[in-house]
């Protein structure tokens, strides 16, 4: 009985693994970030007794940076519109915002620490 219990398990197909593209990792990585940052803002809140405040700037960032990383993908596998000039000024604007606001928050954030 053994016997045959080994062979149905070898004879039994299993179905191909579908494996992330670029952009679904890239935007995994994002959701990776937001839960760090949630976990840090609400274990904060819970030890302080209260929230941090101006950290909008920095909660943008992650999504930003998503974005500009996503349009520099979809140019390179060859389904992003606009071709090269698009791919530049998306993502360079999103790259530029995104510090620009990384910057902004951090000094608001350290100085309520």
């Amino acid at each position: 009985m053994a016997i045959n219990d080994e062979k149905d398990l070898k004879e039994t197909e299993h179905p191909p693994v579908k494996w992330a593209t670029p952009v679904q990792r890239v935007w995994a990585w994002v959701g990776v970030a937001y839960m760090v940052i949630l976990v840090l803002l609400s274990t904060f809140a819970l030890a302080h007794g209260a929230y941090l405040r101006g950290i909008s700037g920095a909660m943008l960032s992650p999504a930003l940076f998503g974005l500009g990383a996503t349009a520099i993908l979809r140019y390179r596998q060859g389904t992003g519109r606009g071709g090269l000039p698009a791919c530049i000024l998306i993502s360079g604007a999103s790259f530029v915002l995104a510090v620009g606001n990384l910057i902004e928050a951090i000094p608001t954030v350290l100085g309520q620490l």
